[in-house]
């Protein structure tokens, strides 16, 4: 199957735009949940990143979920990629590096 046939057969990719802008509703701590969701992070590697404990990041994933009204983690987490790789001058944004 080609790419363009690939688009028809599935639709158009989603571009996150609504989403990308609700970020900012982000604390710093869900931002950096947020940051290492994108980087794939399970709970468990988010946990000891931050040295907090699964049941704190499974809160957080809640958190930036439902402020970014997203269904699931792997949405959350496509739209923190999809948010850092269209952020061209500065890998974080104005926020501090995870």
């Amino acid at each position: 199957m080609t790419s363009a046939a690939a688009v028809v057969a599935i639709g158009p990719i989603r571009s996150w735009a609504a989403e990308i802008r609700r970020v900012d509703k982000l604390s710093d701590r869900e931002y950096e949940v947020f940051v290492l969701l994108g980087n794939g992070d399970s709970n468990r590697q988010i946990a000891k990143r931050l040295c907090v404990t699964e049941r704190t990041v499974k809160a957080h994933v809640a958190k930036v979920m439902a402020k970014l009204e997203v269904e699931s983690r792997l949405q959350a987490g496509l739209v923190a990629l999809t948010s850092l790789l269209l952020d061209e001058s500065s890998l974080y944004g104005n926020r501090r590096a995870v």
